[in-house]
């Protein structure tokens, strides 16, 4: 029985499952055997289709759970990293670049890699090899850099040796970083004449940066060259003042706190019907005149200073252009004023020619505009008092009559057209470029001093692993987010590669990528 033919199964199936009354009867006959035999044929091959199914099924879930399995391991894929050698050099490269030391590099890779990472010794030498090829290799953007460089800061940087930084201030591409054994002037002029478009150089009050300065437009001079607009920093200039302001202010906050004592013994010897009324009275009032004295010099004091400060700005407190001549009269009138026991170095400062020279450069950028004067008068009018928000407000008179001059310069450059246009547009790129500080080094610097800070010794070659990550790394937050130092200062760069990519050019390569790339606009 167990030979039968596998369609005679079929049939049987088919005649009971599919047949009319009477078509099992009639087949049973034709072959020679019972019903029972053709029920039982059919019921058969119903088990082993019922059987067959559940294999089916079984193999359709394990194709769908392996599918589910291929799609997370594509997913895991797509994400992943191979941290081979390589990668883990470049993450300490990086890692030395940004400030973080060699074991925290170390204990990062731990966590990735659990006892299979580099060395820390083996790190720090795929570092140094990084610097080298980057000191290599930043001489080919420094031909790029260095003659599109305007505005510049300059400081000195104290490190076992002193470190001369220059920094491109609106790209805030760090143009030079060099180790040395002095910062002379001299040394500041041979940084100074790399960069043969500087227009004007934002310093502190260093001598070396000042006799370097000097040097360079004395050169320039000879040459028949426009001289190097010299700006002092007013953020150096101002700050000491803060010494000044908070002791008077400290002063003024004990008498407070005296004569409210006073008051209170007063009230205390009232409520309890002493005597002694008479002189603690008297002393009340002596400690509330001394209280609103110091009250007023403190007032008289922040007051004075805020008109200082106020007098160094590129627009005036009213929304018009600042000059030199406005600047210096009200500094002649607040000075005098300010104690020399409290602010006698910052009064030095102040008094510096340099101090006011952006004003000067300002003035003279405007007038060389080719436009005509009444579309440059309106484009800087209408800077100034978008600068100013402030005096636009209220319901005073001054107030509607500013109103109604930014309303007259927005209907002289609309009448112009195209030229109203780039009028305000150049103003303000002036406007933008009026540093009145060199603290856009310190951004550079403070990236130094994470490094110097864990480490006793600061290398040429870390120098130059640092400059060229910085120049190459893209800004997260600000007005300058999603772009680079070299894009900014309009540096080609090779279409595709990383920084990363980049050291692993020699410098012919790179001058070859360079010369075909693209400049940004």
């Amino acid at each position: 029985m167990g030979m039968v033919a596998p369609q005679q199964r079929i049939a049987s199936a088919y005649f009971v499952i599919f047949g009319n009354y009477g078509d099992v009867s009639r087949y049973a006959q034709e072959r020679g055997v019972c019903r029972q035999w053709v029920y039982r044929e059919a019921g058969w091959l119903q088990d082993l289709l019922a059987d067959k199914q559940q294999q089916i099924q079984a193999l359709q879930q394990r194709v769908r759970e392996v599918e589910q399995q291929n799609a997370a391991l594509e997913e895991r894929l797509a994400v992943s990293v191979v941290v081979d050698e390589d990668m883990q050099a470049q993450f300490a490269a990086v890692g030395q670049a940004t400030g973080v030391s060699l074991p925290i590099v170390w204990v990062f890779l731990d966590v990735l890699l659990r006892g299979q990472q580099l060395s820390v010794a083996t790190l720090g030498r795929r570092s140094q090899a990084a610097g080298k090829k980057s000191g290599q290799l930043l001489p080919i953007f420094d031909e790029w850099a260095q003659q599109r460089a305007r505005d510049v800061a300059g400081d000195e940087l104290y490190v076992n040796d002193p470190v001369r930084m220059v920094v491109e201030q609106e790209s805030m591409c760090w143009l030079s970083g060099r180790l040395g054994a002095a910062v002379d002037g001299e040394g500041w002029a041979q940084e100074f004449r790399a960069l043969p478009k500087l227009e004007q150089v934002a310093r502190d009050g260093g001598k070396g940066l000042e006799k370097g300065v000097a040097l360079v437009n004395a050169e320039r001079q000879e040459h028949g060259q426009p001289l190097v607009v010299d700006k002092g920093d007013h953020f150096h200039a101002l700050r000491g003042a803060g010494v000044g302001l908070r002791r008077v202010q400290m002063q003024a906050t004990k008498a407070l706190a005296e004569a409210e004592k006073a008051q209170q013994e007063l009230e205390d010897c009232q409520r309890q019907g002493e005597l002694r009324t008479q002189g603690a009275g008297k002393h009340a009032a002596t400690a509330w005149r001394k209280a609103e004295a110091a009250m007023d010099l403190w007032c008289q004091r922040e007051c004075l200073w805020q008109q200082t400060k106020e007098a160094m700005r590129l627009v005036t407190p009213t929304g018009e252009l600042n000059t030199r001549q406005h600047a210096a009269a009200v500094l002649a009138q607040t000075l005098p004023q300010l104690p020399d026991s409290d602010f006698a170095k910052t009064k030095r400062q102040i008094e510096k020619p340099e101090m006011l020279s952006y004003l000067d450069h300002v003035q003279e950028q405007i007038e060389a505009l080719s436009f005509p004067e009444e579309v440059k008068q309106a484009a800087v009018r209408q800077e100034c008092l978008r600068r100013c928000p402030e005096v636009l407000k209220g319901e005073s008179t001054q107030a509607a009559v500013n109103r109604g001059i930014l309303l007259l310069c927005a209907v002289i450059l609309s009448k112009t057209g195209a030229v109203g246009q780039q009028a305000l547009v150049a103003v303000r790129d002036i406007f933008r470029r009026a540093y009145r500080a060199s603290s856009l080094v310190e951004c550079i610097n403070s990236a130094v001093r994470m490094h110097q800070c864990r480490h006793r010794k600061m290398t040429q070659g870390l120098l130059d692993l640092k400059r060229l990550y910085w120049n190459c790394h893209t800004f997260r937050t600000g007005r300058r987010r999603g772009t680079t130092p070299y894009g900014r200062l309009g540096v080609p760069w090779p279409e595709g590669l990383r920084w990363w990519d980049v050291l692993k050019l020699t410098p012919e390569q790179l001058q070859d990528k360079l010369s075909t790339a693209k400049t940004p606009p």
